[in-house]
């Protein structure tokens, strides 16, 4: 999946004005390593029409997502690390959900339910992604 420049730059400010755990290191990665890292939402075997819904689906939650994509780039292959990785997804969504709507809003609570459903999935479904990343790293260490 192709993400343009602006759009990586525009993706990353955002995470930054909010204060997404994580986003402090997204200030100084080169954003030809940002554009390495970010696919989209949904791990990188997925057909990019899918991973282009869910990030139609998932649009509040780019920022969290990007921060998501740099952790599992750069995965030490790690069990516990691959939990922190997704409960920080977990924060950094919930964060762009209240972000998103006042707290009178009831979209505000489906935001948040649809961040954990997000979460769940990569607790579920996303050691393999975890693992392939770790491997791709350890092939190539001066990348």
């Amino acid at each position: 999946m192709t993400t343009s420049f602006q759009q990586l730059t525009d993706i990353r400010d955002a995470a930054i004005r909010l204060h997404l755990d994580g986003s402090q290191h997204l200030e100084y990665l080169p954003l030809e390593v940002l554009a390495a890292a970010y696919n989209g939402t949904g791990p990188e075997f997925l057909q990019d029409s899918i991973r282009q819904k869910l990030d139609a689906a998932c649009r509040p939650f780019l920022p969290a997502v990007q921060i998501h994509d740099v952790d599992y780039t750069f995965s030490d292959g790690s069990v516990k690390a691959f939990k922190q990785a997704n409960t920080r997804l977990l924060r950094n969504c919930i964060t762009c959900a209240m972000d998103a709507h006042p707290w009178t809003s009831w979209k505000r609570y489906a935001l948040i339910l649809e961040a954990w459903a997000l979460y769940r999935a990569c607790e579920k479904f996303g050691w393999i992604a975890w693992i392939q990343a770790y491997n791709k790293r350890k092939e190539k260490p001066n990348e």
